[in-house]
């Protein structure tokens, strides 16, 4: 059995909740939907938390909070929404054809692009609705002690998308019905049938138990740090108490974690042991048949481990608020550090689950080692809000199976900074944001497909560094770029500045500018270092229970998404063969609209 251990230090300042321009910047992450305060959107969230014993401060966050320590102690809570998002992408692909041969797209084109049967417009369009029912019970067994579940029932689920075209049962299956369109009814989504996912998942499940010297937690919960580049939680921040209905993605931990009070000090710490890989184990492979009933690890020294420690000065969202308030400087701050290890590992290249694993020929040497130090803090003073972290990941690890011999170095480096105005009585918010995050020198595997799962990761066999640093997926700053085409903050620095304003108490605007560059524009598709220039807007509207919200985006993509033709007998990857696929990027719009119900 191997341990993981980490220790945490959080930092958080936390803003004027109403006022505060949450981790996107704009109301909540990017601007695609409203991320609402404690006090407006979830009324009983850690904003209202400001316990009085301190050691039952939050350090690592929690999703639900545990309400328990807030209010008259209740057997059975429950918490959670229900979304209805519509989107629609026009001209994602920039005007260039996502066939691989031809170097691909940032984006797929409409299927009707790819027939023969019908032209496709030269900026294609694509929209679409999708629906989601989250429920987050937290069960209390006493005033110290809870199980918090978080489940989503139809998470996602495309409207429409599961429909019951075989359920004619008065015909055989040689007349069925050839129309689509003939469909009247809907299944459920079931996992390998008819969705990639089932109609219920279960994403987490934790144990929180409070013990005279401090918390213990124990379970697969959110992992949250600081403004969330690195580790983000997704949902629900506990820090500035707010909650980001857009959240889709969201880092899940397995964790056995203890914090507590620092006798003599206002610090607070944490050390957690993490189970961050697990490779195969009985029920996966044919090597414990009959054994399922009590499924275990098949070897302990293909898995990753990670010891995590954190240190932090932390107000809860509702005691900064009141600090500012009062006219004082309200300061919070904190250390978070992760080492991983991992000895050998598992090529799982072609197995199926179920199947026989070739151990001789897959089991490789890794002798991962990692160190993750990132720092955060954040300073209210009268009318201004800063808050800024930055993040260094260091080490080695042996990638022989890819193709590079050796111990390849690890040196990645990411960071952010916002800085928030507030006027007019709150209601107006003026700031700027920055960020940056260090990129790798070589093309994308296709290099037309921009998004992050295309990334070459490792490079040439000559290479002996991995630099490039990805933004958690969660830390989301506009709507289109770094959204939906690149899929994360990675090899870019960019500039932000926003807007917000409260109309009236319930409907607020906003509006930001996002320019990007590439830190290595070798890495391109157009070798250029200019990503371009975003503008996105959103109008909300806010009232008890309820959250509409519309948002707008358009993208004017500059050298550095371009295609390049092939100049001298170089080549770019990129042909006109059939459909062009060589010139100059086009705009990109978005629409999205949302409707939020809480409960």
């Amino acid at each position: 059995m191997r341990y993981s251990i980490s220790l945490a230090v959080l930092v958080s300042l936390s803003s004027v909740a109403d006022a505060q321009i949450s981790p996107g910047g704009m109301g909540g992450p990017g601007m695609g939907g409203p991320s609402s305060s404690g006090d407006d959107a979830k009324k009983d969230g850690v904003a209202e938390a400001a316990p009085k014993t301190p050691g039952l401060l939050p350090t690592t966050p929690a999703l639900p909070p545990q309400k328990s320590r807030r209010k008259k102690w209740k057997l059975l809570e429950l918490d959670g929404y229900f979304r209805v998002r519509t989107d629609w992408f026009k001209n994602f692909n920039l005007g260039f054809s996502d066939d691989p041969a031809l170097g691909g797209a940032p984006f797929p084109r409409p299927l009707h692009c790819q027939t023969t049967i019908t032209d496709c417009d030269s900026s294609p369009s694509v929209s679409g609705a999708n629906m989601r029912l989250r429920l987050e019970p937290t069960i209390n067994l006493n005033e110290g002690t809870s199980i918090h579940i978080q489940a989503d029932v139809y998470d996602n689920l495309i409207l429409g998308s599961t429909p019951a075209i075989g359920d004619f049962s008065q015909f055989t299956d040689t007349n069925l019905p050839p129309v689509g369109a003939f469909n009247n009814n809907q299944q459920a989504p079931e996992r390998g049938v008819n969705s990639d996912r089932s109609a219920i998942i279960i994403k987490r499940a934790w144990a929180e138990i409070a013990v005279p010297l401090g918390i213990i937690k124990v379970g697969r919960m959110p992992n949250q740090w600081g403004m969330g580049i690195f580790a983000n939680g997704g949902a629900y921040d506990p820090i500035n108490g707010t909650y980001d209905y857009e959240s889709d993605l969201g880092d899940n931990v397995d964790r056995a974690s203890f914090s507590a009070l620092i006798p003599g000090t206002n610090l607070r710490a944490m050390i957690a042991s993490d189970w961050v890989l697990t490779r195969l184990v009985s029920n996966q492979a044919d090597l414990g048949v009959g054994r399922e009933n009590h499924p275990w690890n098949l070897d302990s020294k293909d898995d990753a481990s990670a010891w995590v420690a954190v240190i932090s000065r932390m107000d809860s969202p509702q005691e900064f608020r009141d600090r500012v308030d009062r006219g004082e400087t309200a300061f919070n701050y904190g250390v978070y550090f992760e080492y991983k290890t991992q000895e050998f590992d598992d090529n799982l290249t072609g197995f199926k689950l179920g199947g026989a694993f070739d151990a001789p020929s897959k089991y490789v040497v890794r002798n991962l080692k990692t160190y993750t130090p990132d720092l955060w803090a954040k300073l209210g003073v009268g009318r201004f809000l800063f808050e800024a972290e930055v993040v260094g990941q260091f080490g080695s690890v042996r990638l022989d199976d890819y193709g590079l011999t050796g111990q390849i170095d690890i040196r990645k480096f990411g960071g952010t900074g916002r800085l928030t105005w507030r006027g007019l009585d709150g209601r107006l918010r003026l700031g700027f944001e920055s960020g940056f995050a260090s990129g790798g020198q070589f093309d994308n595997k296709i290099p037309g497909r921009t998004f992050i799962t295309n990334a070459d990761l490792t490079g040439p066999p000559t290479n002996k560094e991995l630099t490039q640093f990805f933004f958690n997926r969660e830390y989301k700053i506009d709507l289109i770029l770094f959204r939906h085409l690149l899929g994360s903050v990675t090899n870019a620095v960019y500039a932000k500045p926003f807007l917000s304003y409260d109309l009236t108490k319930s409907i607020q605007f906003r509006v930001a500018n996002v320019t990007s560059f590439a830190l290595k524009p070798v890495a391109t598709p157009g070798n250029e270092p200019f990503y371009g220039t975003e503008f996105d807007g959103d109008l909300s509207y806010n009232t008890g229970n309820l959250s509409l919200g519309i948002a707008y985006g358009v993208l004017f993509p500059f050298g550095a998404m371009r295609h390049p033709a092939d100049e001298n007998g170089g080549t770019f990857g990129f042909t006109g063969t059939g459909v062009s696929n060589v010139g100059d990027p086009g705009t990109a719009h978005t629409i999205q609209s949302r409707l939020i119900l809480r409960f």
